[in-house]
């Protein structure tokens, strides 16, 4: 370090006059650098502007949630209660194949390009079926139970089912896998006991509701700065708004309608746990009230960066982004005070043996 200390002598110091005299005067540098500082008050400066933006940061999370997030969720938590499982069970829509019924769960929830969408994940429910003669067995089965067939199918049954021999049943199967056959020689299995072989295959579908969310970039050691941090832009954590329950904090954010990027299951990486609301079926009722709840939320999420949420998680996402070049500047320079009264305690503390008369040759 360069320092305007041209005497190198202290002769307390005796043989080692020279080295003390260097310490010295590197102490007295470093001390100046400290006055320097404190009259440009640069600290000061940059703590001013980051706190400048502590309230609006706040402000405009705490509106996110409350003015849509929030809203979002109720009318997503209304869909689900028009189109959940307790209502499919009785009022279920079934299809001649699995495409066309994955066609009309995207009619009747929207799909992930879609504005109003609201599912994030979508998946073919295989309905098997017998007729009043094909029963031959009996049908008896328990929601959740695993069930199978002779061709290599697996499923789990979605209902409770009760049928005696020689009544129609019908078991709806989620979380399918394989191939399931009909007739003679295509036995089914309910939770490995056989059963009559099937008449008949039709198909419904489901997807499931996600929250709409707000991924934060949050550096822990930044919110304040930590001048204990080697790095403060060391491991990086994705939080959902708001951070640790916390409004104002991070570094930047994303907004995630149906907390996917725009495609079904493409979940965005998140230190949190995205929440799933529930299920929703191809139901045969409620249509035009679900279609209402749509429009509310397309509503609500905005048609641009200037309008809905969007809006306000990227006025969020520029404030934060803002703060955050003032949070490094608060780092750099309290951490510069902290190296540099560590440089000067080590240079006393060297000062003091070389100066004790015990450590002279």
């Amino acid at each position: 370090m360069p320092f305007g200390i041209t005497a190198y002598q202290d002769r307390e110091a005796a043989q080692y006059s020279g080295a003390v005299g260097l310490l010295q005067a590197e102490n007295l540098s470093l001390n100046q650098n400290f006055e320097a500082q404190d009259k440009l008050d640069t600290l000061g400066i940059n703590s001013f502007r980051y706190n400048l933006y502590k309230e609006p940061a706040e402000v405009i999370d705490k509106k996110t949630r409350e003015v849509y997030l929030d809203p979002i969720t109720s009318q997503k938590n209304t869909i689900v209660t028009l189109g959940g499982l307790s209502v499919a069970e009785s009022n279920m829509n079934y299809y001649g194949s699995g495409s066309a019924a994955l066609s009309a769960l995207e009619t009747l929830y929207g799909a992930p390009t879609e504005n109003d969408g609201v599912i994030s994940t979508r998946q073919i429910i295989t309905s098997v079926n017998w007729t009043g003669i094909g029963n031959t067995s009996g049908i008896s089965v328990s929601a959740g139970v695993a069930c199978s067939s002779a061709d290599g199918g697996n499923g789990t049954s979605l209902f409770n089912v009760s049928a005696s021999i020689g009544q129609a049943a019908r078991i709806d199967l989620q979380d399918t896998s394989g191939s399931f056959g009909v007739g003679i020689g295509n036995t089914f299995y309910i939770n490995g006991s056989p059963v009559s072989p099937p008449t008949s295959l039709e198909y419904a579908a489901s997807g499931e509701i996600f929250e709409d969310s707000v991924i934060v970039l949050y550096y822990p050691t930044l919110h304040p700065p930590d001048p204990g941090a080697a790095n403060p832009l060391a491991n990086p954590q994705f939080k959902i708004l708001p951070v640790n329950g916390t409004d104002g904090l991070g570094s930047g954010q994303t907004y995630y309608r149906n907390s996917i990027q725009g495609s079904y299951g493409s979940f965005p990486g998140t230190d949190d746990s995205l929440t799933l609301l529930e299920d929703v079926y191809t139901v045969s009722v409620n249509n035009s009230d679900i279609g209402d709840a749509r429009t509310e939320i397309g509503a609500l999420r905005g048609v641009d960066l200037t309008t809905g949420i969007t809006s306000y998680v990227g006025a969020g996402s520029t404030v934060k982004e803002t703060r955050q070049e003032f949070a490094i500047n608060q780092w750099s320079l309290i951490k510069n005070r902290v190296n540099t009264q560590a440089r000067i305690n080590a240079n006393d503390a060297a000062i003091g043996i070389l100066k004790n008369s015990a450590f002279q040759p």
